[in-house]
């Protein structure tokens, strides 16, 4: 069996990219680093890239897209979690969150692990995620 090394990037179809991502760049503190057009990419977009992970992160936004919210019950994305280190990172995100405005739940053990919930500008859930062994 092939195997992967975790997730490199993806992509979140948004309804203002601009705003999107300077969000995106407050909460996380991801830079900017790529902007592309639609004659480049297909869809205009901006990426984001966290140089601690290598992660990036995508806002993009069709010509002809809808203006329609995010909504979990279509095909497609339910959430998207990131990992932190442990339960004391876990808190210091839930204190950068509070500092922010940035509404979220409880801290939430489902038995694997740990879990805090938010959403971004477009009601896309992130989560923020601690293993139950760490």
């Amino acid at each position: 069996m092939p195997s992967t090394r975790g997730a490199s990037h993806v992509a979140l179809t948004v309804r203002d990219m601009e705003a999107s991502a300077a969000w995106y760049q407050r909460v996380f503190g991801w830079i900017e680093l790529q902007r592309l057009a639609a004659h480049e990419a297909g869809t205009p977009r901006i990426v984001l890239f966290d140089p601690s992970s290598g992660f990036a992160l995508t806002v993009c936004r069709p010509e002809d897209g809808q203006d329609e919210g995010f909504d979990h019950r279509r095909t497609g994305l339910d959430h998207l979690a990131f990992g932190v280190a442990d339960e004391a990172e876990l808190d210091r995100w839930l204190a950068h969150l509070d500092d922010n405005g940035i509404a979220h739940s409880p801290v939430r053990d489902i038995g694997l692990g740990k879990l805090v919930s938010f959403e971004d500008p477009d009601g896309i859930q992130l989560e923020l995620w601690v293993n139950a062994s760490a």
